[in-house]
C-alpha cells in the first residue's frame, strides 16, 4: 500500500500550511512554534484514535466518501485523474471533484503529494499521511473484531496471546490469525487450539466456575439466569444485592484468570443496539453450557400446558373457504369492513393463553394471504382466493405450515430492531431443531442462547454499514438492548410459533415459565424421528349424533387438519371434538374431497364400527354411495 508520512507530505509546504495543519490536529493545546516539533504534535493527533473518529464523524458526507478512497488498500495517494475514473459519476465535474478535495486539505486530511516521473503536469495527486491512515485502519480491523473478542473465549485467547504473536512473526493475515508458511506461526495456531479446546472441555469449564468464590459464583449465576449472560453492572447493582468488595475490576480480573469473560465497554451503537458503559460478560461458550446445564437441573414445574397444533393452518384454509363461500368486502385503504372481521374472526379457532386475540389472528391471516397472494382484491372490492390459495388449501399441513414459518420469520410487525431480529429468528431454529422434543425448559433460555450466538457471529462490518445510513440523516438513536432483544425474541415465539403449532407453551400459576419443541415441530424441522415422541397411531370414535372424538397419537395434527375440511371443530382438548354438518360435508366436497375418502379416512381410523346413521346422511349429503 502507497503511503507518504505527513512529514513527507509538508516537505515543500510553508510555514503557514504547518502551522494551519498543527491547529487542526492540536486543538486542545497552542500548536509548538518549531516547525519539526508543529508537524510531530499533528502527527501525534492523527494517531489519537479518539480524535481522528470525532473529526471524521464530523465531516460532510459527502467529504467523507471521498476519504474513503484514501483508506482502501490500493493506496494512500491518489491521482485525480484515478478519481475521476473510480467515483466521477458521483460528482458534478471535475472542478466539483477538485473543490471537494481542497476542503478535505483545509480539514487538515489531504495535501499534496508529489508526481511520479512522467506523470502528466495536469494531474495532480493527494495523499493522507500514513499515520492518519494506519490509525483508521487499525480502529476498523478491532472494531471488526470487537464483538467476538469480548463476548467468546476463542476471540478473547486470540486477542490476548495470540494476534499480536502472528504479526510480530509477519504471517498473520489482516485480521491477526495466522494464516501464512512460516513454522513459527503453524505451532502458534496449532497451540492456540489445543489451549482453546482444553478450556472448553466441559470438566474443565464446570471446574472453573465452581471454583469461584461464593459471592462471586452466585453474580455469576444472577448475570446467567437473568440476564443470559451479558448484563450492564448498573443493572446488577440496580437489580441485586451485591456483597461488600465485589466491584467491576475485581469482578474482571477473576472472570479473566478464570478464562470465564470479563468486565468491560460493548460499543453497540454503530450496529444498532444500546452500548454498555460496563458490561459483565459470560463468555458464549461458557454461557451455552453453564445454561444449559442449569436448564437441565432446574426443570421449570408446568400446571397448565398450552398446545396449538396445526390450528394456525387450519385458520388459513378457515379463512380462505369462507371468501369463497360468502363475499367479504374490504374498505378503501385496504382493511375488511368491520362486520366481516367479526363475523369471520367467530369461524377461527382460538389460540390458547390469549397471546393472539382473534382479531389478531384474523390481521395475521389476512396479511400472510396478501403477502403470498393466495387472495385476490376484485371489482366491487371484494375478496377471493387466487389460484395459489385454492392450492393452498390443498396442500397437506407440513406444507402449509412451513410455509407460514417462512414468512413469520421475515415478519416486521412485531417490536424489536427488524435487522437483528430475523436473523435471530434464524439462530433460534437452529436452536430448537437441536432441543430435546417434549422436554420443558425455561422459557428464556433459547432467546438469550440465541442472542449470544448471533452476536458471537455477526459479521459487524454490514451492520455498521447499515446503520449508518440511519445515522447520516440525524436524530437516529438505538433503542433495544440487549435484554430488550431477548424479550422480543420471545415475543416473537408467544405470537409466532406457538400459534404455528412448533412449540409449547407451559403456565405456572397463568404465568409463561416454559416452552417446549412440540411433536408438530418435531417433524416439520426434522429435529428427531417421530417414533422417539410416542410411535402412536392416532384413532377417533364416531359416534351416532355425528360427534367425532379424536384421540392423540403421532399424527394427530395431519388427521385433525383432515377433519377440518369437512367436520367443523366444537372442542379442542387432550380430545378434539367433531361434528359431522351437512354444510361442513358439502364444503369439503366442493374442495374436492370425495364421500368414499371421508368415510375410508373415518374407518380405517374408527375404534369402533361407524354408526349406519352416520354412513347413510354421509352419503346423502354427497349424492353418492359407498364402494
Amino acid at each position: 500500500m502507497s503511503r507518504l508520512s505527513l512529514r513527507a507530505l509538508l516537505l515543500r509546504a510553508d510555514e503557514e500550511v504547518v502551522r494551519d495543519c498543527a491547529r487542526q490536529w492540536c486543538r486542545d493545546a497552542e500548536p509548538p512554534s518549531q516547525r519539526r516539533a508543529a508537524i510531530a504534535a499533528a502527527a501525534g493527533g492523527m494517531e489519537d484514535e479518539t480524535l481522528v473518529l470525532q473529526r471524521l464523524t464530523a465531516l460532510p458526507r459527502k467529504l467523507q466518501d471521498l476519504l474513503e478512497l484514501f483508506f482502501a488498500d490500493d493506496g494512500a495517494v491518489r491521482s485525480v485523474k484515478d478519481l475521476i475514473g473510480e467515483v466521477g459519476g458521483a460528482f458534478k465535474s471535475r472542478f466539483d471533484l477538485e473543490a471537494t478535495l481542497a476542503a478535505l486539505h483545509r480539514e487538515g486530511f489531504l495535501w499534496p503529494a508529489k508526481a511520479d516521473a512522467g506523470s502528466a503536469c495536469d494531474d495532480p495527486r493527494w495523499g493522507v499521511p500514513g499515520e492518519l491512515v494506519e490509525c483508521v485502519r487499525e480502529y476498523r480491523r478491532r472494531a471488526e473484531r470487537e464483538l467476538q473478542d469480548s463476548l467468546t473465549l476463542q476471540g478473547f485467547l486470540d486477542a490476548r496471546y495470540f494476534r499480536d504473536r502472528g504479526r510480530e512473526q509477519g504471517t498473520g493475515d489482516s485480521n491477526g490469525n495466522g494464516n501464512g508458511n512460516g513454522s513459527g506461526n503453524g505451532r502458534s495456531a496449532d497451540h492456540a487450539r489445543k489451549i482453546y479446546k482444553l478450556y472448553t472441555m466441559e470438566s474443565s469449564m464446570r471446574q472453573r466456575a465452581g471454583k469461584l468464590a461464593p459471592p462471586l459464583r452466585a453474580l455469576v449465576d444472577d448475570v446467567l439466569v437473568r440476564y443470559g449472560g451479558i448484563a450492564a453492572w448498573s443493572d446488577l447493582v440496580a437489580d441485586t444485592e451485591l456483597d461488600d468488595g465485589i466491584d467491576p475490576e475485581f469482578v474482571g480480573k477473576s472472570l479473566e484468570e478464570a478464562m470465564l469473560g470479563l468486565v468491560g465497554p460493548l460499543d453497540l451503537a454503530r450496529i444498532g443496539i444500546q452500548p454498555i458503559d460496563q458490561a459483565v460478560i459470560v463468555f458464549h461458550e461458557l454461557a451455552l453450557f453453564l445454561i444449559r446445564e442449569r436448564g437441565a437441573s432446574a426443570i421449570p414445574t408446568v400446571t397448565e400446558a398450552l398446545v396449538c397444533g396445526g390450528d394456525f393452518a387450519t385458520n388459513v384454509c378457515r379463512f380462505l373457504r369462507e371468501l369463497q363461500q360468502s363475499k367479504v368486502l374490504f374498505t378503501a385503504d385496504g382493511k375488511l369492513f368491520k362486520a366481516s372481521q367479526k363475523r369471520i374472526a367467530g369461524l377461527l379457532l382460538p389460540v390458547p393463553g390469549g397471546f393472539l386475540p382473534p382479531e389478531s389472528l384474523l390481521e395475521e391471516l389476512y396479511r400472510f394471504a396478501l403477502q403470498r397472494r393466495l387472495i385476490d382484491r376484485r371489482g366491487e372490492r371484494s375478496l377471493r382466493p387466487t389460484p395459489a390459495g385454492q392450492e393452498f388449501d390443498r396442500s397437506a399441513l407440513a406444507e402449509q405450515t412451513k410455509m407460514l414459518l417462512a414468512h413469520f420469520v421475515e415478519d416486521r410487525s412485531l417490536p424489536g430492531e427488524t435487522y437483528h431480529q430475523v436473523r435471530m429468528r434464524r439462530v433460534l431454529l437452529r436452536l430448537l431443531r437441536r432441543a430435546e422434543p417434549m422436554l420443558w425448559q425455561d422459557a428464556a433460555i433459547l432467546p438469550f442462547l440465541a442472542r449470544n450466538a448471533y452476536l458471537a457471529q455477526l459479521d459487524s462490518k454490514p451492520a455498521e454499514e447499515f446503520f449508518a445510513t440511519r445515522f447520516q440523516g440525524g436524530g437516529y438513536t438505538p433503542s433495544e438492548t440487549l435484554q430488550q432483544m431477548c424479550w422480543n425474541l420471545l415475543v416473537w415465539v408467544k405470537k409466532r410459533l406457538f400459534p404455528l403449532g412448533l412449540v409449547d407453551l407451559g403456565l405456572q400459576s397463568g404465568r409463561l415459565v416454559a416452552m417446549r419443541l412440540s411433536q408438530l415441530g418435531t417433524e416439520l424441522l426434522d429435529a428427531e424421528p417421530a417414533a422417539k415422541v410416542g410411535g402412536t397411531r392416532s384413532s377417533l370414535v364416531v359416534q351416532p349424533d355425528f360427534e367425532v372424538l379424536l384421540f392423540g397419537g403421532d399424527d394427530v395434527h395431519d388427521v385433525a387438519h383432515f377433519l377440518d375440511r369437512f367436520a367443523r371443530r366444537i372442542k379442542s382438548d387432550h380430545v378434539l371434538h367433531f361434528k359431522l354438518e351437512r354444510t361442513t360435508v358439502a364444503a369439503g366436497l366442493a374442495e374436492g374431497l370425495t364421500v368414499a375418502a371421508i368415510l375410508q379416512e373415518l374407518t380405517d381410523r374408527a375404534r369402533v364400527p361407524v354408526p349406519q346413521n352416520v354412513r347413510y346422511s354421509l352419503e346423502e349429503w354427497g349424492g353418492e354411495k359407498s364402494p
